[in-house]
C-alpha cells in the first residue's frame, strides 16, 4: 500500500491550515475586529489609537496600570497640571500587570523614544505576596494574544508557574485561533454588529474614555478598628464593594514566599531595558492603597531596593499619594472617585512635569 499520497495530502492540509491561521491572526487583520471590550480588544484599541496619533511637538507621557489608573487618572487634568507642555495617555486596563505592560510597550513604542516618560503604577512598593500568583495568570494570554509573536511563545509560556498553564499558553500563542475561539464564534454569529461596534470604538472610544468624569459616590462613614480588626461600613454598600474594602483595608496576606519579588524581577527590568539607551524616563509610583490610612506593610520593598538607583528610572516617594487614602476619595475598596481622581491627576501631572524638566 502506497502511503505517500496520504502523507503528502496530510502535510499539504496542515501547511494550508497554518498559512490561513497566520494570515488571519498574525497579520493584524483580526485584531481590528476583536470584541472592543474584551481583554484583547482593549489592548488592541489603545495600541491602535497610539499608532494612529503620531507623536507631535508636545512630549508625551504614557501611564500604565490596572483599573485603578483607568478610574484614577484624567489625562486631560494631568495635561492641564503640566501646563499643556505634556500630553498624557491613560493606559489603565483592568487586570493588567507588568508582564502585559512589557509587551504592550514593546509594540507601542518600537523605537523606544516616543515618550518623554513611561509611568508604571504599582499597587504598592512592598513585595507582599498574594493568593493569586501573578506569574501563573493565564488571563495574560487573553490580553496579549494580538501582540505575541511566534518568537515570544517559549518565553511567554515558560514564565507561567504551573505545567498546565505553560501548556495552554504555548498552544494559544502558537495557534492563536485556539485562544480566540470564543471571540471568533461570537464574531461569526453577529458579524455586522461586531464590525459596527469595533469601528465605532476605534473612532470614538478614546474621546469617550477621556471624557469620563469619574464616579461621584464616596465611602464617608467607613471606619476601621485595627485592634479588633473590625470594619464599619457606610450604609448602602453592596457586597462587591464590601469585598474590595475588606481586601485592601484589612488584607489577609499569605506567608511571604518571594513570588511578587520574583515576578517583578522578571518583568519590570525588561521594561527598564527597553529604554536603557533612550531619553525616556521610567517613573514608578505607588497608588493610593485603600480608602483608609493603614499600617505600613511588614514586607520590605525588596525589588525596589535592589533595582534602584538605575539610570533613567525614578520612583516617586511612597507618600506622594498617601493623603488620598480617605473614604471621601474612594468609591469602593480599590478605586478613586471623582474627587480623588482630580487630585491624583493634577499631582501626577505636576510631578512628571518636574521630573521631565518642564516647569
Amino acid at each position: 500500500m502506497n502511503l505517500r499520497p496520504a502523507i503528502v495530502w496530510t502535510l499539504a492540509t496542515l501547511l494550508a491550515f497554518l498559512a490561513v491561521e497566520a494570515l488571519i491572526f498574525r497579520t493584524g487583520w483580526y485584531n481590528r475586529w476583536l470584541e472592543p471590550h474584551s481583554s484583547a480588544g482593549q489592548v488592541e484599541g489603545y495600541l491602535w489609537w497610539l499608532a494612529h496619533r503620531p507623536a507631535g511637538s508636545i512630549p508625551e507621557v504614557v501611564v500604565l496600570g490596572d483599573s485603578r489608573i483607568g478610574h484614577g487618572l484624567s489625562a486631560c487634568l494631568a495635561d492641564a497640571a503640566a501646563g499643556h507642555h505634556l500630553h498624557f495617555w491613560n493606559l489603565g486596563i483592568n487586570g493588567t500587570l507588568p508582564r502585559d505592560w512589557y509587551y504592550m510597550l514593546r509594540d507601542a513604542d518600537p523605537d523606544h523614544r516616543r515618550f518623554a516618560a513611561v509611568v508604571l503604577a504599582l499597587d504598592q512598593y512592598s513585595d507582599e505576596d498574594y493568593v493569586d500568583v501573578y506569574a501563573d495568570r493565564i488571563v495574560d494570554l487573553n490580553f496579549l494574544i494580538g501582540r505575541l509573536r511566534v518568537t515570544d511563545c517559549w518565553e511567554f509560556a515558560s514564565s507561567m508557574r504551573s505545567p498546565e498553564n505553560r501548556r495552554r499558553a504555548l498552544l494559544g500563542c502558537l495557534l492563536k485561533g485556539v485562544a480566540l475561539g470564543r471571540d471568533v464564534r461570537e464574531l461569526l454569529a453577529s458579524w455586522s454588529d461586531r464590525l459596527a461596534r469595533a469601528t465605532a470604538w476605534r473612532e470614538h472610544g478614546l474621546s469617550d474614555l477621556n471624557a469620563f468624569p469619574g464616579i461621584g459616590r464616596d465611602l464617608r462613614g467607613l471606619q476601621a478598628d485595627w485592634e479588633r480588626r473590625v470594619i464599619t461600613f457606610p450604609p448602602g454598600i453592596d457586597d462587591a464593594a464590601r469585598a474590595t474594602i475588606q481586601a485592601t483595608v484589612m488584607p489577609s496576606w499569605p506567608p511571604y514566599t518571594g513570588e511578587t519579588t520574583r515576578y517583578r524581577q522578571r518583568w519590570l527590568p525588561k521594561i527598564f531595558d527597553l529604554y536603557r539607551n533612550s531619553p525616556t524616563r521610567v517613573i514608578l509610583l505607588e497608588l493610593p492603597r485603600a480608602p483608609l490610612p493603614k499600617p505600613e506593610s511588614v514586607t520590605p520593598s525588596y525589588f525596589l531596593n535592589a533595582a534602584l538607583p538605575r539610570d533613567g528610572v525614578i520612583a516617586l516617594d511612597r507618600t506622594t499619594f498617601r493623603d488620598l487614602e480617605r473614604p471621601e476619595f474612594f468609591f469602593d475598596g480599590l478605586h478613586l472617585n471623582r474627587a480623588g481622581r482630580a487630585i491624583f491627576s493634577e499631582r501626577l501631572g505636576r510631578n512628571v512635569a518636574a521630573l521631565a524638566g518642564i516647569r
